[in-house]
């Protein structure tokens, strides 16, 4: 169950669906889009639910959607599924996978933060099991529900993978930077055009670009900073974007793990992060401040070593986070032989 259309969630729980053990069936209750499914699920071969508008609505079409096709487990994705499948009892077991808290956001207010984290507190007494996506993540299940069962959950790239027979990427006459994600404050456009003015004080002659959408304000920031914006790319456009980048900058404020750092690696691209908890455990280059950011991304543009560290990182990455790995998490997440609801 997700009641987002775009960005990494739904293409997260797309990865699931294709790489989940052949005995699951799965069926997914999502908002539709003129009376469809939307395009982020074509030629999935699943069953399909509307999961509507509205608040209210959307909590009594997940009661009655549950009760008519009984399923044996309701997998709920990101904080609004959350609540739409926990704000009542429903008859089934219910897995959670915040995919980043919304209390763990440092921009939110203490008090707001208050309020979210005690209606997890609550809400968790309605969980099943947590899928959780950094040891960060399951820090924080804990903090609401010490007795909670948790299973780790590797992201996949979402994006295919580049071929060995491409060769190695060539070094472009103008760097390309890049960031791939919503345009929102989670995302935090504002330390990327951060980095964008500190790198270029160093290297007058980069290109920036945010692969993605979002926020029309938010947008038009980023655009006065000089970074182009693609707007919403399907897969394909993703990828050509990433493999024609000189180095991924992540510059999220919080996160559950992003698929784009995935994808950026897929594409054997250097990746330069933010230091946030959810990528403590990554290995991948990271520094705490813009200008920190923009000095690795420096040293990956002119130090051959530096930019192998990044690379040696991705492959570890993604040597952690594969097909094999997520298979083995899924049967763990669904196995009904587990803690009673």
């Amino acid at each position: 169950m997700v009641d987002r259309i775009e960005g990494g969630v739904p293409k997260a729980v797309r990865s699931y669906i294709e790489n989940s053990p052949k005995e699951f069936t799965h069926l997914v209750l999502s908002p539709f889009q003129k009376g469809q499914p939307a395009l982020v699920w074509q030629g999935l071969a699943v069953e399909h639910h509307d999961l509507g508008t509205g608040l209210f609505k959307r909590i009594a079409t997940v009661g009655t959607t549950v009760d008519l096709l009984m399923p044996q487990v309701v997998h709920a994705h990101s904080s609004f599924s959350g609540l739409y499948t926990r704000a009542r009892r429903i008859a089934a077991p219910v897995v959670y996978e915040p995919h980043c808290f919304k209390h763990d956001d440092p921009h939110t207010s203490p008090v707001k933060r208050a309020l979210y984290r005690g209606a997890e507190r609550f809400l968790a007494q309605r969980t099943w099991k947590f899928g959780t996506l950094s040891s960060h993540e399951e820090k924080l299940v804990r903090a609401l529900s010490p007795s909670a069962t948790c299973v780790s959950i590797p992201n996949l790239p979402t994006v295919a993978s580049r071929s060995a027979a491409h060769g190695p990427l060539t070094s472009q006459a103008i760097p390309v930077i890049s960031m791939v994600g919503r345009i929102a404050r989670q995302k935090d456009p504002a330390f990327f055009s951060d980095v964008a003015a500190a790198l270029r004080s160093k290297v007058p002659s980069v290109r920036f670009q945010w692969i993605g959408d979002g926020d029309p304000e938010l947008r038009r920031s980023l655009e006065k900073a000089g970074i182009e914006v693609t707007g919403w790319l399907e897969n394909p456009g993703v990828a050509e974007a990433l493999a024609s980048s000189t180095v991924y900058v992540h510059s999220a404020a919080y996160e559950g793990f992003p698929l784009s750092v995935l994808d950026a690696a897929s594409q054997g691209v250097p990746i330069a992060a933010r230091s946030i908890n959810a990528l403590e455990d990554s290995g991948l280059l990271q520094a705490d401040d813009a200008d920190g950011v923009a000095a690795l991304v420096a040293a990956i543009l002119s130090d051959a070593g530096t930019r192998e560290l990044a690379l040696t990182a991705n492959r570890s990455l993604l040597g952690r986070m594969n097909r094999s790995t997520l298979h083995t998490a899924l049967r763990d997440l669904y196995d009904l032989k587990g803690p009673d609801r």
